[in-house]
């Protein structure tokens, strides 16, 4: 199988050079106008935040609510936060960074990467209200659904026979370095997870334009772009011939599922850590049918409930300013309250 495919790619790329160009283009200004803006901070921002010691802070909050709902340790609370908000494949990359300066065991990664891997509400609301449905109010209550989603995700799929205890530690490693050494360590971390996400966002759009005819030939082919590549699969949405509550429920499928490119940047992510993926895709999977589930539960209920929740386009605006305001000055205040206290010269 490995080497059919691998002949197959090579005769694609051989024989459609115009549509492989036209995939690399694609696939780059998609990296550099959506994906890389809203994600590189994030990616800087995880590997701050286990290189400071901010991590173990966050760990000693989240002891009880991890160890009673999911039976994971402390340690994995960085992971679970960041995954929930900084959108894919965040989650992912903050699990790396955490086994990687040993504060998780392979077995606990695993299992917190299992849930922790989201789209971000800018995405959400963004890409998906704004973009697909003209609404910033669907978007931010698919948002909701998609991270209650993740976190009932996390019961089926994370879950140990120890639920309930505090499960034994892999206690993080103190904050040796300085900010300015923690700061250089977290832009380079970040720009080789960058870089693999662009790769990857490339070589799915250079396969979407292989498949183009053959999606565009097949009835309702298109529905299959979101489970190949998530940002060209929802730019598909609004043109299908489906009613609006069908379109929603997909697109909370496809929000959770987060479509092969994401699900192969995670596991280019875990590889040099030796991550385990086992059940990996199964919990993705899980993840969209239970979001999808709800989203048209809600929707049956009440369909006004999708475009009722949302902040105004001003309101949102107001709030991202002060947080990047806020944001700010807190990484700039950290070094020196959270910083190490000299000992005392004897």
């Amino acid at each position: 199988m490995k080497l059919f495919l691998s002949l197959a790619l090579f005769f694609a790329f051989l024989l459609c050079p115009a549509a492989c160009a036209d995939g690399v283009r694609d696939g780059l200004s998609l990296a550099a106008r959506e994906a890389l803006p809203a994600l590189f901070p994030f990616f800087l921002a995880s590997g701050l935040i286990v290189r400071t010691g901010l991590a173990a802070r966050l760990a000693r909050l989240a002891a009880r609510p991890l160890a009673f709902l999911y039976g994971l340790p402390p340690e994995a609370a960085p992971a679970v936060v960041l995954g929930l908000t900084g959108g894919y494949p965040v989650g992912a990359a903050t699990v790396a960074e955490l086994l990687g300066q040993g504060a998780l065991q392979k077995e606990d990664a695993a299992r917190v990467n299992a849930f922790c891997n989201c789209a971000s509400p800018g995405f959400c609301i963004g890409l998906v209200g704004l973009g697909v449905f003209g609404s910033a109010r669907t978007g931010a209550v698919l948002y909701g659904v998609h991270a209650l989603a993740a976190l009932l995700t996390g019961l089926f799929a994370a879950r140990s026979a120890g639920g309930g205890k505090i499960p034994r530690r892999a206690a993080l490693p103190p904050a040796d370095e300085g900010f300015s050494a923690a700061f250089c360590g977290a832009a380079q971390q970040a720009a080789a997870t960058a870089l693999t996400v662009t790769a990857f966002l490339t070589v799915f759009s250079v396969l979407l334009a292989l498949l183009g005819p053959v999606l565009h030939a097949v009835p309702s082919g298109d529905m299959l772009t979101g489970v190949i590549e998530l940002t060209n699969g929802l730019d598909e949405l609004s043109a299908l011939p489906l009613p609006i509550g069908a379109q929603l429920t997909l697109a909370s499928f496809l929000l959770g599922f987060g479509g092969l490119s994401v699900q192969f940047q995670v596991r280019a992510l875990a590889a040099p850590f030796e991550l385990p993926m086992g059940g990996f895709t199964a919990a993705k999977l899980l993840h969209g049918t239970i979001a999808a589930a709800l989203t048209a539960f809600l929707f049956h209920l009440s369909p006004e409930a999708l475009t009722v929740f949302a902040p105004n386009a001003a309101q949102k605006a107001a709030v991202q300013d002060w947080t990047g305001a806020v944001l700010l000055i807190l990484l700039i205040v950290f070094p020196f309250w959270g910083g190490k206290k000299p000992k005392n010269a004897v």
